[in-house]
């Protein structure tokens, strides 16, 4: 009877099984620590919490959307509120991103730089304080002066409705007015909508929004919007140069021609070169430019834009 012998010895069996587990274990940690493509941070890649001021949300959100369409790695958790309250959490440092509509003051960025690293401003828009009245109203323009008159005054008959009490355009309107409060006759409402139907509904009332909520002529709710209340023109102060009576369009922004312009910024207190300078870079290149321009706001930087001139009707761009 034959028997089955086994040629290899005990201690090379062991070997060779010791070898199989130990190269498992190794590819079993290699594939632990490969990360997913979407948990990779940098200025394309990984997730970034932001605050917006709630009066540029239109402008925000279109950015947002084309930048996570071109990189789909990165995630912007963006929440819209107004400036007083997204200015306090990025000083207490529960964010580290703002979208807002004035730079940080003296004492904050000494604040910020001395707690972690110096904030970094980007500008992409000039955008402007806008008034709407009712279709009815009386006056369509008013000089700088009368407009800051009537709201400073109570006793002047009108009434302002603006969005957020705590905004942006809050403050921008008591330093114009010089005083520490919104006088009794000033109404906030809860949003852009509510305001557009107040001026609607009232003749007396004139409502303050950030023109890139009305800036995009190709949009439906713009042409709604303006087909229902008047846009005002304002005059520049006395004591500027005049160009007339202004609407806040995208030529009157250019030099400031339009009195009450503001600048849009994102501002990045991150230290790092994140998804959050990505978006920053973004913005502030040439399809986010574009997306300004489309909205009806004043780019930052301008694309160049090479025209020949022949001795034709046609003008032919060249680049």
């Amino acid at each position: 009877m034959s028997r089955h012998i086994n040629s290899k010895r005990p201690d090379q069996v062991t070997m060779k099984r010791f070898t199989a587990y130990l190269l498992f274990l190794l590819f079993s940690t290699s594939m632990a620590c490969v990360k997913k493509a979407e948990d990779i941070e940098g200025p394309t890649m990984g997730a970034l919490r932001i605050l917006a001021d709630e009066s540029i949300k239109d402008i925000v959100e279109q950015e947002e959307e084309i930048f996570e369409r071109f990189y789909p790695y990165a995630r912007l958790d963006i929440t819209y509120t107004n400036e007083r309250d997204m200015f306090a959490q990025l000083l207490v440092d529960s964010i580290d991103l703002i979208m807002s509509t004035r730079r940080l003051n003296a004492e904050e960025t000494s604040y910020l730089s001395r707690r972690q690293s110096e904030p970094r401003h980007f500008a992409y828009a000039t955008s402007a304080i806008a008034f709407i009245a009712n279709r009815n109203a009386a006056d369509t323009a008013y000089t700088y002066e009368k407009m800051v008159s009537m709201l400073g005054d109570s006793a002047s008959g009108r009434i302002f409705v603006i969005e957020n009490v705590k905004s942006g355009i809050t403050e921008q309107i008591l330093q114009l007015i010089n005083k520490p409060d919104l006088p009794g006759h000033f109404y906030a409402l809860a949003s852009k909508k509510e305001v557009f139907e107040y001026i609607k509904a009232h003749e007396n009332a004139i409502g303050i929004i950030d023109y890139v909520a009305i800036g995009d002529s190709d949009s439906a709710f713009t042409r709604e919007v303006l087909a229902e209340v008047n846009l005002l023109a304002l005059s520049r102060p006395q004591d500027s140069i005049q160009y007339g009576f202004l609407k806040p369009y995208q030529y009157n922004l250019q030099d400031r021609k339009y009195p009450l312009t503001r600048e849009l910024y994102v501002i990045n207190n991150t230290g790092k070169s994140d998804v959050g300078i990505g978006f920053a870079s973004f913005i502030c290149g040439e399809i986010g430019q574009k997306i300004v321009l489309k909205a009806g706001l004043l780019p930052t930087y301008q694309t160049e834009r090479n025209l020949e001139f022949k001795n034709s009707p046609d003008i032919k761009v060249v680049k």
